[in-house]
């Protein structure tokens, strides 16, 4: 599997947001990062936890999938055995398709981009706000996916909370957003 970074710190917002996870971020095969065996994967990830020395009760390992991961065999043993450890495992996914190696046992959250997505079952969708706010369109949310919770993921350079706050009130369903950008100051008192 090629891996471009392994790295103990919080989850960025959603659900599981300020929650500390071992992150494994995979890359496709082709691009930057080193190729790990998956046997000396799940020994890197085993052993962070034992130089971590950690006395958590939840020990989380979110699999960052979205540029990469690796062929459908290796992704099921590698997340059997996460799970066979006793730990959380977390998934970020694109939204393209439902891989056979997903575990109803994880935590998946799909990155959306599009209306139309094939809506796998997902705990977490996190809608990616295209830059221009005249192209927003709340992505469909099937029934399969009528308990997952929704995120809007804006972009650093969407500061203005006015059409994002207007986006969220005429959506059909409950979107909470992931970065603090939005905010409307009121005066506290008057002049």
């Amino acid at each position: 599997m090629n891996v471009t970074s392994l790295r103990y710190q919080p989850v960025e917002g959603g659900a599981l947001g300020g929650h500390f996870a071992l992150h494994v971020t995979l890359g496709a095969s082709d691009g930057p990062g080193v190729f790990v065996p998956l046997a000396d994967l799940s020994s890197r990830i085993h052993g962070a936890f034992e130089v971590l020395n950690l006395q958590a009760k939840v020990k989380g390992v979110l699999l960052d999938c979205r540029e990469g991961f690796g062929e459908r065999d290796e992704m099921a043993s590698l997340v059997s055995t996460l799970l066979d450890w006793g730990m959380t495992v977390i998934l970020w996914v694109d939204e393209t398709t439902r891989h056979a190696w997903f575990d109803p046992r994880c935590y998946i959250a799909a990155f959306v981009t599009h209306q139309h997505w094939p809506n796998f079952r997902v705990n977490e969708i996190r809608y990616v706000m295209p830059q221009d706010p005249t192209k927003w369109i709340e992505p469909d949310v099937y029934d399969v996916n009528a308990a997952a919770t929704c995120y809007l993921v804006p972009t650093e350079k969407q500061t203005k909370a006015a059409p994002i706050i207007d986006f969220v009130t005429k959506c059909k369903r409950p979107w909470g957003i992931i970065r603090d950008i939005v905010a409307i100051s009121f005066k506290l008192k008057d002049e």
